[in-house]
């Protein structure tokens, strides 16, 4: 079955997006249309149309001289991320204890446990990724804003993240101290407890953070 432009254009964009997230691209890789037509078969255009929306979307970036490349953080970058990670990590925490938890607990508490069943089973796991873990759990909070905006920024900034950040460590250590940070954010907020829910999620996006930088600085 011949496939629409349409899903020509997202089966592009999806396939490049996966490249770069899974670092078959490298940052700073140069994207070639014509190559990567060739690659999956199919002409320029669904290409062209994947790279205007993975520029869009922060993933490639045009490049000085011509053409365009895949997104290659600065240390700055990485800096900035985070911070912006944390400004809306710290905003829906408190729109969650301070009006939507208080508002509809019989809804909400209910969904937090589940949160805290994964984290549980996460925990149980052997050698879990805990990139992903971690991921799956701030997706988890943001998308009680039911803020389609900030949900598709967040999840912008997230993709740039992963487009840098990489597992490099599986200790015990690194594992247990992701997880005891999530526990500590969802009791703040099951408990409506504001200061430990945002001093929580504070040290933790200072700690993503210094594990990102260390693993810039050391390449």
């Amino acid at each position: 079955m011949k496939l629409s432009i349409e899903n020509l254009n997202a089966k592009a964009y999806e396939e490049i997006k996966s490249l770069i997230i899974s670092k078959k691209l490298e940052p700073g890789a140069r994207l070639v249309d014509s190559q990567l037509a060739e690659q999956y078969g199919i002409s320029r255009t669904p290409i062209r149309d994947a790279i205007r929306k993975l520029t869009e979307d922060g993933l490639v970036v045009k490049s000085k001289t011509k053409g365009y490349n895949v997104f290659q953080a600065t240390r700055q970058d990485i800096i900035e991320i985070f911070e912006l990670r944390l400004m809306m990590d710290k905003e829906i925490i408190t729109k969650l204890i301070t009006e939507m938890v208080p508002d509809n607990i019989d809804y909400y508490i209910p969904k937090l446990k589940e949160i805290d069943d994964y984290l549980n089973e996460s925990n149980d796991s052997i050698d879990p990724d805990f990139i992903k873990i971690d991921e799956n759990f701030h997706d988890s909070l943001i998308a009680f804003s039911n803020n389609s905006r900030l949900i598709s920024f967040y999840k912008e900034n997230r993709d740039q993240t992963k487009a840098f950040r990489r597992v490099t460590f599986t200790s015990e250590e690194r594992k247990k101290s992701v997880l005891e940070s999530h526990k500590k954010i969802l009791n703040g907020i099951i408990n409506l407890d504001l200061n430990g829910a945002i001093g929580a999620v504070t040290e933790h996006i200072i700690i993503s953070r210094r594990n990102a930088l260390v693993d810039f600085d050391a390449n």
